[in-house]
């Protein structure tokens, strides 16, 4: 079996980590100028702490970093696939392409393979999930790769934020369009497009009718969403995360829905009070601008 990797980026439940024994590496987060590398802050804390006002930002690993990271399992004899969220929204990623070129000079018999997911959160995940388990029941390397590109773009996500202000610092809106959007509570529909980039696709006036769009979304781009698991994402927002969910099932009736907490690495851009929605489905084909 190959060693399977995935990152805080990709929001993994605990129980599949265990199950699987997917190793998954922990983005360092900075508040205030303390830096937490090891999902030391407890989510809980970490949302408190922005909705305080704190200086929350991600920091980068270093191609050293995984190179360490991975080589005790490669002089073992063992191969690495690693599950990453997507490209297009961090930097990240190129690090690892350097790391494994490294190590594939280095160990030129071993397989060390790197999946850019285009996805974030359990969109994510879910691919990790997918893969670990394929390795578990023993598909080989190759193939475990192979599928994994194929059907990365199978759970799409769609979400809003529940504060503008998170995306104007982060780049992704301007100022004026905070503050307006802010007064008139207008919360933006957002997706991870099948460049790996988040792209606003529709504005709604409002949490009640933001969430009604997300099932919308549910309905036009889901497929076979009952015989998979359909996870609803949330940044320390049980209450809204449980109405979401209720809407969900009067709609499409029994479901196999889990709710999970956005982690720190997305949850740093997106701010406390976002929801989401993953499901089994396709991704949408949008002009980026």
């Amino acid at each position: 079996m190959s060693i399977i990797f995935t990152d805080s980026g990709c929001d993994v439940p605990q129980d599949i980590v265990a199950k699987y024994d997917i190793k998954v590496i922990n983005i360092p987060i900075c508040v205030d100028d303390v830096v937490y590398e090891n999902g030391e802050m407890p989510l809980k804390d970490f949302y408190d702490h922005m909705r305080k006002g704190s200086d929350v930002k991600t920091s980068s690993l270093n191609p050293n970093f995984y190179v360490e990271t991975f080589e005790p399992y490669l002089k073992e004899g063992q191969d690495v696939i690693y599950v990453h969220f997507s490209s297009g929204v961090t930097g990240t990623f190129n690090f690892l392409k350097q790391a494994i070129g490294i190590l594939k000079e280095k160990y030129p018999q071993r397989q060390i393979d790197a999946i850019d997911t285009l996805n974030l959160t359990t969109g994510a995940g879910m691919v990790a999930y997918e893969v670990a388990k394929r390795n578990k029941e023993g598909m080989p390397h190759n193939e475990l790769v192979n599928w994994a590109n194929q059907n990365k773009t199978s759970y799409p996500v769609f979400f809003f934020p529940d504060s503008l202000k998170y995306l104007k610092k982060g780049g992704r809106i301007g100022a004026a369009t905070a503050v307006i959007g802010t007064m008139l509570q207008i919360k933006p529909l957002i997706h991870v497009a099948q460049s790996g980039k988040l792209a606003v696709i529709d504005k709604a006036m409002g949490r009640k009718k933001a969430m009604n769009a997300l099932v919308s979304y549910v309905k036009k781009y889901g497929k076979d969403i009952a015989d998979h698991p359909f996870i609803i994402m949330h940044a320390d927002d049980e209450q809204g995360a449980e109405e979401l969910k209720k809407m969900v099932l009067e709609t499409f009736g029994p479901l196999k829905i889990r709710t999970c907490m956005v982690g720190t690495t997305i949850g740093t851009h997106a701010g406390p009070g976002t929801l989401a929605v993953v499901f089994h489905g396709s991704q949408l084909v949008i002009n980026e601008k």
